[in-house]
């Protein structure tokens, strides 16, 4: 195949959707642009199919599906028709899959450094399974639909409707999906056999893979109990509220992380149904996987060597047992959030530049084979 020209189209169309943001979103990066949206308002402004909408919530439970789009606008022509002919041209996704009980805002300027590097790529920020601008139809959703698998197909199912994907255009572009914490694990669910070879890869923080962990396993189960009996009585709620939820945000976030990470994880927790929050922890206590993969293609894990919430020698072995090769595996100084940007975080400041080397030379890989 003859490698494609500067400015080469990658869909035949712009989308229709990308003119109908919700609103546009402040960034601290310059000329770095957001704009969020979500499937509900899409649907109100006649810019996505109502049944294939319908039929997204029906096989996911989800009531709506929020996300930001980042890119970078050096013209500064921040207009509806500029956007979606960048969604055209763009020379890859980046797919940004936060963990349990944050939002996409968990990821602070880490994809806009990205974008900084190469402008040729888009981020694509959501809000997944129950968290955020992204809630269950119920308040108490089954475990199945709160896993890291269901999150996945969550997120597969999404861009699906996006349309960003023409499958019979002769060029292709890869589209990288990071994980951290549990939507780092979701990416272990990829289904790759919708995606050719060196389309998809994958990047993930700290994975919360607990399969190996059997002590892990048992504390979100019991954390998952201790939070959906809460509403029983007046003392078991004060202890909800005042002894497991402190702990348990302070756990999520970190030491290393930053306030603005920690603030949103208290948000998020505040305004999240209590059924909603046991039953990912519990999802995540009771997720038993067999991974029968020979190799790992465009995959690369990241485990800091402080992680409370992810044990560093259990996802180790893990790794190795399904077959990760060694160099697939970095081991960084940090917790749970060792990329963290801001305030005392700013020790990460190694770590974030390396996975963004990371991230920018699995896409100017996985571009080049694409191209052959």
């Amino acid at each position: 195949m003859t490698a494609p020209a500067d400015h080469t189209c990658y869909l035949e169309k712009s989308p229709d959707w990308p003119s109908g943001y919700a609103a546009w979103l402040p960034k601290r990066v310059a000329s770095i642009r957001s704009v969020g949206y979500t499937l509900v308002d899409l649907v109100r402004r006649g810019l996505l199919d109502a049944a294939a909408v319908e039929l997204f919530s029906e096989q996911t439970l989800l009531a709506d599906f929020a996300w930001r789009v980042l890119w970078v606008d050096e013209e500064k022509t921040p207009d509806a028709e500029s956007l979606a002919d960048k969604f055209r041209y763009a020379e890859g996704f980046l797919i940004f899959i936060h963990g349990w009980v944050g939002s996409g805002d968990i990821w602070e300027d880490l994809p806009a450094l990205v974008l900084k590097r190469n402008p040729k790529l888009i981020a694509l920020i959501p809000d997944v399974n129950g968290f955020g601008g992204t809630p269950f139809k119920t308040p108490l959703p089954p475990i199945d639909k709160c896993d890291p698998p269901a999150n996945m197909r969550a997120v597969e199912l999404w861009l699906d409707m996006l349309g960003i994907r023409q499958a019979d255009c002769p060029y292709k572009r890869p589209f990288i999906f990071v994980g951290h914490s549990m939507g780092a694990a979701s990416v272990f669910f990829l289904d790759t056999e919708n995606w050719e070879a060196r389309e998809s890869g994958r990047i993930a923080l700290a994975p919360a893979l607990l399969m190996n962990d059997r002590q892990r396993q048992r504390l979100y189960k019991t954390l998952g109990t201790g939070i959906r009996i809460s509403g029983w009585s007046d003392t078991i709620d004060h202890f909800v509220e005042r002894i497991i939820a402190p702990r348990l945000i302070a756990a999520l976030a970190g030491a290393g992380s930053s306030l603005h990470v920690r603030a949103q994880h208290k948000r998020i927790f505040d305004m999240t149904p209590e059924g909603v929050i046991a039953q990912t922890f519990a999802a995540m206590g009771q997720l038993e996987a067999q991974f029968d993969n020979q190799e790992w293609p465009d995959f690369i894990t990241f485990l800091g060597d402080k992680d409370v919430l992810v044990g560093l020698q259990p996802t180790l072995d893990l790794l190795l047992s399904i077959n990760f090769r060694r160099e697939q595996i970095r081991i960084v100084q940090g917790d749970h959030y060792f990329f963290s940007v801001g305030g005392a975080a700013e020790k990460h400041r190694g770590n974030r530049d390396l996975v963004v080397e990371d991230i920018l030379a699995m896409q100017s890989t996985m571009s080049s084979a694409l191209q052959e």
